[in-house]
């Protein structure tokens, strides 16, 4: 590596602060700060998107007007990507959308498994987070977008057709590391990866702590996410985090057995980062450093799951989240 890279993030949220901490800590850094007008854009060398999903065009803007790459994590659907597919290309970026946790390290493993989709049945995908402390929901990203997460419909893939399903839909109780949880369908951010697999039965699942829904429901119809609320509620509900995981499962059935994937983030009551930060920024942390090394070359649009098809990225990523303190564990049962 020549040169050190100049970094400059879109959004000082909670994520986005994450993400200036992890990249300053970076030896191939230069430097990495916000965003606090447009034409900083035009003096850096990696934009990374971190914004709530009504603004996260924005960073999709800036790289093309002033030819940069761009890794984004703001919530936007992949369509909104694919309609500038061609004037990416004909700019000669390199763009990767939903490049953090899930949608991000979730898809490309995702893309990974998916290269032997014939021998696939199911696949079935949870992540989300939990407190260590019974009764306790943490709220500990975008929460805009979070409270979104859970009012929308999602589709999944069943029984070899595409169907939609409201919020909160098959409701299972569920227990991850001793904790009481539970879960539901979910707009999963790679329904375009569903579409693409042709698996008869793929469906993505958010995973809460138990009573989480009853809680939603209960600050819905009391007014707490009305707009004139929503930021007493906001601030309310982000004051306190007790001991938090960030966790992904994602299980691969095959006709011969089948392939679990086990993805981890834990932080303590206090820390300056929790567990939903140190995961997200930590994927484009490490993407950022692929594409400083050259290891990854590729230009125009590209989505985590078609990169999970390259070995040697599979194995930078997964050594470099390792790295980061993120657990990333695969078996396989037969």
């Amino acid at each position: 590596m020549n040169k050190k890279s100049k970094i400059l993030i879109l959004g000082d949220g909670r994520i986005g602060c994450a993400l200036r901490h992890f990249f300053r800590l970076s030896p191939w850094v230069a430097g990495a700060d916000f965003a606090r007008r447009d034409r900083d854009a035009a003096t850096c060398d990696l934009l990374i998107g971190a914004l709530p999903g009504e603004l996260g065009g924005k960073g999709l803007a800036l790289a093309l007007k002033y030819r940069k790459n761009l890794l984004d994590i703001s919530d936007i659907d992949p369509p909104f990507y694919l309609a500038k597919k061609a004037e990416i290309a004909k700019q000669g970026i390199t763009v990767i959308p939903g490049c953090g946790f899930s949608p991000g390290a979730v898809n490309f493993i995702l893309g990974h498994e998916l290269q032997d989709a014939t021998s696939i049945k199911k696949i079935e995908v949870k992540a989300g987070s939990l407190c260590i402390k019974k009764f306790f929901f943490p709220f500990l990203w975008c929460f805009e977008d979070l409270v979104l997460e859970h009012s929308i419909p999602s589709w999944q893939v069943c029984s070899g057709k595409k169907v939609k399903f409201p919020p909160f839909a098959a409701y299972a109780p569920e227990r991850f590391a001793g904790i009481a949880a539970e879960s539901y369908f979910c707009a999963s951010g790679f329904e375009n990866v569903m579409q693409e697999a042709g698996i008869r039965d793929f469906t993505c699942r958010v995973v809460r702590p138990k009573g989480f829904m009853d809680f939603f429901q209960f600050l819905k119809s009391h007014g707490f996410l009305k707009k004139s609320a929503v930021q007493f509620t906001k601030k309310t509900l982000e004051s306190s985090i007790p001991d938090n995981i960030t966790l992904a499962e994602i299980a691969v059935e095959r006709k011969r057995g089948e392939t679990l994937w086990n993805l981890r983030a834990f932080s303590r009551k206090g820390e300056e980062r929790n567990s939903m930060q140190k995961i997200t920024a930590s994927v484009p942390v490490v993407m950022a450093r692929l594409i400083a090394e050259g290891a990854l070359r590729q230009r125009g649009l590209l989505f985590m799951h078609e990169l999970g098809r390259d070995p040697g990225l599979v194995n930078g990523l997964l050594a470099g989240l390792k790295a980061q303190g993120i657990v990333c564990n695969r078996r396989h049962i037969t």
